[in-house]
């Protein structure tokens, strides 16, 4: 996935309306946080704040305030296949109008996006890519929480941890830290997470160091035991042997695919 321009927190006039009979060319995620008018399937439709949408590339765009100040939060990227295979198997809908209960999160990471794109650093685009993966893993979350998010006591601080694992991939994870923090014992921990998640913490760091490390071998030339480093394994063959599992290649057959 490769993003083409972004904003955060756009504020509009009340007359403030989009018409693309043929789509913006990029797929579009928008989260929208004032109501709104949305043209979808030949309807208008009233859209409440605090939800997203997912347009893809070709899909045509119209949507409008709905008689007061129109406020979101967009993103316009592309993605190859296996981009089009991880959204859905997160299970996010295209074109279609999805309700949260709360979009400041997910805003959060909009903001981080934000900088990140107008910025000069030096792994910018390996940063980006990985805050666009974040923000659809908190998508899916929130879809598949839902009410459970507010009776859960653990949630927030459970979700905290997950986004720090996908935000650091190269720090020291371990089961007993993270419990720790949480003030819970290991198998407590392990068991609230995945009933949360629907994985184990061990297998979401396995998972951000792999995605990671596919970044790193696709857009540098660096060698894959410095890749390895960067990624957080103390062995370039454990790194080796787990993106094999995951990818189905080697890291050098990866970076040769194209």
């Amino acid at each position: 996935m490769i993003i083409r321009k972004t904003g955060y927190n756009h504020r509009h006039d009340s007359d403030f309306q989009i018409e693309r009979p043929h789509g913006s060319g990029d797929f579009l995620l928008l989260l929208i946080k004032s109501p709104a008018l949305f043209l979808l399937n030949g309807k208008w439709q009233k859209v409440k704040k605090e939800s997203f949408i997912l347009y893809q590339k070709d899909t045509p765009q119209f949507y409008q305030a709905d008689g007061q100040e129109f406020v979101n939060d967009w993103i316009h990227f592309t993605v190859e296949k296996e981009d089009l295979d991880f959204m859905r198997e997160l299970h996010i809908p295209f074109d279609t109008i999805v309700e949260l209960t709360d979009v400041s999160q997910l805003s959060m990471l909009v903001r981080n996006v934000c900088y990140e794109f107008y910025s000069e650093n030096f792994y910018r685009t390996e940063t980006l890519q990985n805050y666009l993966r974040l923000l659809f893993y908190k998508l899916s979350e929130k879809m598949r929480v839902g009410q459970a998010e507010t009776a859960s006591d653990h949630y927030e601080k459970m979700s905290l941890i997950r986004s720090q694992i996908y935000s650091e991939p190269q720090a020291n994870w371990e089961i007993e830290g993270m419990a720790h923090q949480l003030r819970m014992s290991r198998s407590g921990f392990e068991h609230i997470y995945r009933q949360l998640f629907g994985t184990s913490p061990i297998q979401d760091v396995i998972e951000s160091r792999v995605s990671y490390g596919e970044l790193l071998l696709s857009t540098t030339a660096l060698p894959v035991k410095q890749i390895a480093e960067i990624c957080g394994y103390k062995s370039d063959i454990h790194f080796m042997r787990q993106f094999k599992d995951r990818v189905g290649k080697t890291p050098t057959q990866y970076r040769q695919k194209g």
